[in-house]
């Protein structure tokens, strides 16, 4: 149990542990206070526990992830509803596979308080971008293509053109004629969906090998040479005859 882990719950839910911990608190504590409180308590009782167990215990102790402070945070865990928003300006970008990416963000209230009062504010953009090294360097791109978004959007699964390479997203605001950057996410490196071809050397059972494991058996043919251009994902168009503002 952290004080992280701690803040991350009401003042209710703390209330509730102190109560199911036998915690001493004071009438109209603050929060910051009653984090404290119950932390030390929990830390007393634990570093208690171990005192008494002798070495055999204390290794048989650590297999399990689950102490018994944890679950005692786990009794009213199911009372606890992850909000859909934490309302700060975050993008996040994960592989699923070669081909897809999984993408989720949100962004501050403040921020889109501003943009819609903004009178040249025309929409927000998603902006899947192609790297060649994991670095957002303007030498970098290699090429980029933008999917509208709204307000209420929090995430998507986007369809990668190209494989072997690296991709970034960045959320952008359309003002006027200009684009004003708003989160721009981690670099993720998408993997190839084949096995290339090993130079000077056959192996027969090298295409039930590949076949078996789940990969392309068409050696050293690279996927995406062959792109349907109306991918609904590439909505407005890649930037290959377009420059950054």
């Amino acid at each position: 149990m952290t004080k992280d882990r701690l803040r991350s719950l009401s003042y209710t839910e703390l209330s509730r542990i102190a109560e199911l911990g036998h915690i001493a608190v004071l009438k109209d504590m603050d929060k910051e206070s009653l984090v404290s409180v119950v932390f030390e308590a929990l830390e007393e009782e634990r570093i208690d526990r171990e005192g008494n167990n002798n070495l055999t215990i204390q290794i048989e102790a650590k297999k399990y992830s689950v102490s018994q402070d944890e679950e005692l945070f786990l009794e009213f865990g199911s009372e606890i509803e992850l909000p859909d928003r934490y309302k700060e300006n975050t993008l996040v970008l994960m592989l699923r596979d070669p081909s897809w990416v999984y993408c989720y963000w949100d962004i501050e209230d403040r921020t889109l308080a501003e943009l819609e009062v903004n009178d040249e504010f025309s929409g927000l953009i998603l902006r899947v971008t192609e790297l060649i090294s994991p670095d957002w360097g303007k030498d970098s791109v290699v090429d980029w293509f933008d999917i509208p978004i709204q307000f209420d959007d929090l995430r998507r699964y986007i369809n990668l053109p190209s494989e072997d390479t690296f991709y970034g997203v960045e959320i952008y605001a359309q003002l006027g004629e200009k684009e004003a950057i708003i989160v721009r996410s981690n670099i993720v490196a998408s993997s190839r969906d084949y096995v290339a071809p090993a130079p000077g050397s056959e192996n027969p059972s090298r295409e039930k090998l590949i076949e078996l494991s789940g990969f392309s058996t068409d050696i050293g043919k690279f996927p995406g040479a062959n792109i349907d251009l109306n991918n609904p994902q590439r909505i407005i168009g890649s930037g290959e005859n377009r420059e950054k503002d």
